[in-house]
């Protein structure tokens, strides 16, 4: 089983168990539940919540955390078979969270109010962070990817431009679909975390369409963009798409003429060398 998924079962049993520990403390001491709160505020000047004889709440409470307890316990034992539940899991987390962050600001500023806010809103971006893991990690979705690449590639090496040989000629997005699958075992999550980056980052930023509808010099204005975004991290990732792409196209013999390479006088250099009965293996010599 890969690491990742590993992570992933882990995390869900352990939510699980929480869910259903907080659950029965919720249902067996309720009234504790809230003082033990209260007295956890009082040394930072929160005012109490009052405690209530009314049990219809916790009826609905015990129910919620039975719910989100199941939800946990069944992403756990498939979390990528099972990856669509774990939005309904957020969902619920983040509703308690906003619900009581309301009530602290318009109702009581009371400590209890606070730390369900802190606490399920922080585990609703777990949830969601661990469902963008399985989507950036699933082998589903390459045939998207690949058009993407090309169509950041066809905009970075069009035909006819700089050179009359584009990215789309030298078969360009296949040599970065392998090298991002040589680079690391989380090589392809990273390369299609950047595309959907590029993709709707002209929706974000630029306010127009996603980048693969733009038509070609549109694209190329976006990218130019990013280049000149003042937000470093826009303009480190597209320079780092711009450098391992061109690195593989001056890498192709077509794009040679083009840039006055010579690759007969290297390898006569290189075959003439103190290593050259290494370079010849390498080069086939």
């Amino acid at each position: 089983m890969p690491a990742v998924d590993r992570f992933l079962r882990l995390l869900f049993t352990a939510l699980a168990a929480a869910f259903a520990t907080t659950g029965l403390l919720f249902f067996c001491f309720p009234d504790a539940t809230i003082a033990t709160l209260n007295a956890a505020g009082r040394p930072v000047g929160f005012p109490p919540a009052p405690a209530s004889a009314l049990r219809f709440w916790l009826s609905l409470a015990v129910a919620y955390m039975m719910l989100v307890t199941l939800l946990a316990a069944a992403i756990a034992r498939d979390p990528r078979g099972r990856a669509d539940l774990m939005p309904i899991l957020a969902a619920g987390k983040a509703t308690s969270s906003l619900t009581c962050a309301g009530y602290f600001v318009a109702s009581s500023p009371a400590f209890i109010y606070l730390a369900n806010a802190l606490v399920d809103g922080t585990l609703a971006l777990v949830v969601l962070g661990a469902y963008g893991v399985v989507w950036a990690t699933s082998g589903t979705g390459g045939a998207r990817d690949r058009q993407l690449l090309q169509a950041v590639l066809e905009a970075l090496v069009p035909r006819g431009g700089a050179f009359a040989t584009g990215a789309a000629d030298v078969a360009l997005d296949d040599a970065l679909v392998r090298y991002f699958a040589r680079l690391h075992p989380l090589g392809p999550a990273g390369l299609r975390v950047l595309l959907r980056s590029l993709e709707y980052g002209t929706v974000v930023f630029e306010r127009t369409r996603p980048f693969s509808r733009l038509d070609l010099a549109a694209r190329e204005r976006a990218l130019a963009a990013w280049e000149t975004s003042r937000l470093g991290l826009r303009r480190q990732l597209v320079a780092s798409l711009k450098l391992l792409g061109l690195l593989h196209f001056y890498e192709r013999p077509e794009t040679w003429p083009g840039i006055g390479y010579d690759d007969s006088y290297l390898r006569r250099k290189l075959l003439a060398g103190p290593n050259a009965a290494a370079h010849a293996a390498r080069l086939g010599a």
